[in-house]
């Protein structure tokens, strides 16, 4: 058994076909599939199953999952050998939930990359369920999102705290008032983000009377802030969004009443992730791009997601 046999089953578990785990692992199809016949030859057991799509034996389940714990160690120790603990330099891949990334990314992103010519990161959007199954499969470094994520596997590292504000059409009586008591809210008007976003799970468990939805002539999601946004300028509703997506100053956003509800931004990585020092800069140049007041909870209302 050898690392390169490891990674071949891996590679197979993530594309479930052995011409593009094979093109992922640089290596001819009969070479991988030759390796990965040895490794079951030696182990006596069967890891995948013949058929299309190709699919893990429940055997095959349990040694994959070994083997990518195997690699990541190695990885790290790789990692921790080559570098010393305060380098940052290297390329990250780097995870962000839509809800997040053209709000946040612009603040800091080009300025730590020019403070750090030695750090790349190659950025991807992705949902929250997405994030952590990459996290957890290597084929992400570092992510920001929202938490608590509840997952023993997960390391985070709380920024701050974004207040979520009320964005209403002048018609409705939320225009008419100066801050909004959250127990009034109701699904009548309430324009959403569509399924899979963790801030529509946010808006849910914020208002009232979540199981007794009334007709509506217009049930609206959307996977933007911005055409929610449209919408409500046009008198279709009303909305809620985090600071960051909105201008605080708009004659349509209300705040709500002490203690305001807010989302807890967090840097996520795999418990194995030994980077600190790069950590502790990603961290300390999003706090330094942020309003001041997003970065205390002591007023405050924390959101679950989930």
């Amino acid at each position: 058994m050898n690392l390169q046999q490891l990674e071949y089953i891996v590679a197979l578990d993530i594309h479930r076909n052995h011409v593009k785990a094979a093109e992922h692992c640089h290596v001819t199809q009969p070479t991988l599939s030759m390796m990965v016949k040895k490794l079951e030859d030696e182990l006596e057991v069967k890891i995948f199953q013949k058929g299309v799509p190709l699919k893990p034996t429940p055997s095959g389940e349990i040694i994959i999952s070994r083997a990518r714990q195997i690699l990541q160690e190695v990885k790290n120790l790789k990692e921790f050998i080559r570098s010393e603990k305060d380098s940052i330099e290297g390329e990250f891949r780097l995870g962000v939930i839509p809800t997040l990334a053209p709000y946040l990314l612009p603040r800091f992103l080009n300025e730590f990359l020019q403070k750090h010519p030695g750090t790349s990161f190659t950025v991807m959007e992705l949902q929250t369920h997405e994030i952590i199954n990459y996290l957890k499969t290597n084929r992400l470094d570092v992510a920001i999102l929202v938490t608590p994520l509840d997952d023993k596997e997960i390391r985070e590292i709380p920024i701050f705290y974004e207040p979520i504000l009320l964005y209403t059409s002048e018609n409705l009586k939320y225009y008419q008032q100066d801050r909004i008591n959250l127990k009034t809210l109701t699904y009548d008007n309430l324009l959403m983000l569509e399924e899979g976003h963790c801030f529509r799970g946010q808006v849910e468990n914020l208002c009232s009377a979540k199981n007794k939805k009334t007709h509506h002539q217009l049930n609206y999601q959307s996977g933007s802030f911005e055409t929610l946004k449209a919408m409500v300028d046009n008198n279709y509703g009303y909305t809620l969004i985090p600071e960051l997506a909105v201008n605080a100053k708009s004659k349509y956003v209300r705040h709500f009443t002490s203690p305001e509800p807010v989302r807890e931004v967090s840097l996520a990585v795999h418990q194995g992730f030994v980077k600190e020092t790069l950590l502790s800069k990603l961290r300390e140049a999003i706090l330094k791009a942020i309003p001041p007041h997003f970065k205390k909870n002591d007023k405050y209302i924390r959101v679950r997601w989930d």
